[in-house]
């Protein structure tokens, strides 16, 4: 098998273009059509850190990183248009391997890759930089109000248990059960179905959860200067995390939307799971109206 070592920087350019059949310029940047509001975020994956290649076929962690990365866009009521790949390689990895990881992120036909940069490095990493277009007003984590309804888009703890069972597949096969929620962790998908409907229906507050439910609703609760109030009977869970909902309310990478709304309403798909009052913190609130702090979510440094 040819390395990328062995290929070179242009061949492998060249033979990426060629394979995938990319129209890129090939000049020192890229030239992208009027977007009259760009949304623009970035995120960095590096293997050991945030994945392993043999955790599955390259075009699937390729998809699932571009997943992770719009689930952003997502958030902020975007649309995706324009992907960037500063991609760093050690010389070994095999340029087949890494055709159908391009082949993941050149999946969507509404996010092109538009160019980006390739360097040598000890460790297999990528940052992926993610343009979307905006029509009217975004989501924002900063507008959320005393009297408003607290839901999410979906299932919560998908990644609870998933890397372990990644690595359990090296030594037995996995059980039906188990592999639906290796499943679930590899195919994340970005909420963009659940964000034009909640724009639609007039919400200004959102954010994606890849940081945990924990996490997300405390940036909420600091940026509106709200107390976030969850009642952690009515979070829904997939069914292997249904016993532990303290861990998975502090996992990451479920790529739901939280967000809020007018007492009242209701979403097709979504569920309540609070609301919001004035005050500050997050409480998880039961039925009897004890309340407690839901633990720290995800933290990149601890």
């Amino acid at each position: 098998m040819t390395t990328v070592g062995e290929l070179g920087e242009r061949g492998l350019i060249q033979l990426l273009i060629g394979e995938l059949g990319l129209d890129l310029a090939g000049d020192d940047g890229a030239v992208l059509p009027g977007i009259p509001s760009p949304v623009v975020t970035v995120d960095s994956y590096f293997e050991g850190v945030h994945f392993h290649r043999w955790w599955c076929p390259p075009e699937r962690l390729g998809r699932r990183l571009l997943e992770a990365t719009l689930s952003d866009l997502a958030a902020m009521g975007a649309e995706p248009m324009w992907l960037f790949s500063a991609i760093s390689l050690p010389p070994d990895v095999e340029v087949e391997w890494l055709l159908g990881f391009y082949r993941g992120l050149t999946g969507r036909p509404d996010c092109r890759l538009a160019g980006g940069e390739t360097v040598r490095g000890e460790t297999f990493g990528i940052t992926l930089t993610a343009i979307g277009s905006l029509e009217g007003p975004p989501l924002l984590r900063s507008v959320a109000v005393p009297g408003e309804a607290l839901f999410v888009t979906g299932p919560l703890g998908r990644t609870l248990f998933a890397p372990g069972l990644l690595d359990e597949s090296r030594r037995r096969a996995l059980s039906p059960i188990e592999a639906e929620q290796v499943r679930l962790f590899l195919e994340p998908s970005a909420r963009f179905d659940a964000s034009r409907m909640i724009r639609a229906a007039g919400c200004r507050c959102a954010i994606d959860i890849s940081d945990g439910l924990a996490s997300e609703a405390a940036h909420i609760a600091c940026e509106s200067a709200v107390r976030v109030c969850i009642s952690p009977e009515s979070v829904p869970l997939v069914p292997y995390s249904a016993g532990r909902p303290g861990e998975a309310f502090r996992a990451g990478e479920d790529y739901e939307l939280l967000f809020t709304a007018r007492a009242g309403c209701a979403f097709p798909g979504c569920s309540q799971i609070g609301w919001i009052e004035a005050g500050e913190g997050v409480f998880l609130v039961h039925p009897d109206g004890s309340a407690e702090p839901p633990g720290e979510g995800y933290d990149h440094f601890d």
